[in-house]
């Protein structure tokens, strides 16, 4: 395989001047850079991308960290945000945190080290102290210092809206069901607002039926929902992988949905779609998020400053989740 050093001996030009022609720094005169390409092209010379990034200060590498590839939502995600990077120039390494701060904080350490060029993050662990505002790092749903920036959707539009597809739905005794957390703040918690604020606004009693995140036993903590509030007529869940749960549990203690209790869910996962009974759900753009996740580290990346990233929600309307 062909090296630097034998791009430069065939060309007849120093090792520095053929690494700024491979590396497009520093002046060449336009006759040595032909030399070297053509060179180049003779020994079919392929540059080494690491070697390469130590030149550049950039690995055309960057790092997604999210909580598990397995939930639909963030692998959805995910694949927007492959091929956005794709488009740009850019691979993308996966870390399945699981929750875990020290992967996180391993991702951290590479951004540090220059062996990736940024950092996406899901994340739902107090991270603040070992990344700082020069960082190329953007965060879902987490809003981390006035210099982090972040892509949301807008979470408590969503709350207010799902609280209105219930209402319109007959709806008047409702419930939000969902998880907390003691240490962090994120914009996930804007849903739970959201609709609790729209039911206050339109004097309709609503349940908080929360537990702190993570739920030790999802289907022990929805059975019992509801067998204990079996007056409630209209929930809003969450996320669409509790919200489906529900529904299923629903169903086995011959709940009629949506006739007995109607069921919305938040995210608008393009998987669960096909699916019978399909969930009403409120929409996340996820491939705008997605886009735009790319678009903002790369403009960290190169020094660009920029604002968060806010998107408005879209409603899916579902077949007979809701009557």
């Amino acid at each position: 395989m062909a090296t630097i050093k034998d791009v430069a001996k065939l060309a007849g030009v120093g090792l520095g001047t053929a690494s700024r022609v491979i590396n497009n720094s520093g002046y060449v005169s336009e006759v040595t850079k032909k030399k070297v390409l053509k060179a180049i092209e003779q020994l079919g010379y392929v540059p080494n991308e690491t070697a390469r990034a130590f030149v550049t200060q950039d690995s055309k590498i960057v790092a997604l960290f999210l909580p598990s590839i397995h939930h639909p939502f963030f692998s959805e995600l995910a694949f927007y945000i492959e091929d956005e990077l794709n488009k740009n120039g850019y691979n993308m390494i996966i870390c399945n945190s699981s929750g875990q701060i020290e992967k996180e904080l391993n991702y951290i350490n590479m951004l540090k080290q220059n062996k990736v060029s940024g950092i996406i993050g899901i994340t739902y662990n107090s991270i603040e102290n070992e990344i700082n505002n020069s960082m190329p790092i953007v965060l879902v749903d987490r809003h981390m210092g006035e210099n982090i920036p972040y892509v949301s959707s807008d979470n408590y539009a969503g709350g207010q809206l799902a609280f209105q597809v219930l209402k319109d739905t007959g709806c008047m005794n409702v419930a939000y069901i969902g998880t907390f957390s003691k240490t962090i703040i994120t914009e996930v918690e804007k849903r739970r607002k959201g609709f609790e604020d729209a039911a206050k606004q339109n004097g309709t009693q609503c349940t908080l039926y929360i537990e702190e995140d993570p739920i030790k036993d999802e289907t022990a903590f929805l059975n019992s929902f509801l067998k204990i509030f079996k007056d409630i007529n209209g929930v809003f869940v969450e996320n669409d992988v509790m919200a489906l749960k529900l529904v299923q549990l629903a169903l086995e203690l011959n709940i009629n949905i949506p006739e007995q209790l109607s069921i919305i869910g938040y995210d608008g996962i393009e998987t669960y779609s096909a699916l019978r009974p399909r969930l009403s759900t409120i929409r996340q753009p996820i491939e705008r998020m997605g886009r735009s996740l790319v678009e903002l580290v790369i403009k960290r990346i190169n020094g660009v400053p920029v604002e968060p990233a806010i998107h408005s929600v879209v409603f899916l309307q579902g077949d007979t989740t809701i009557s």
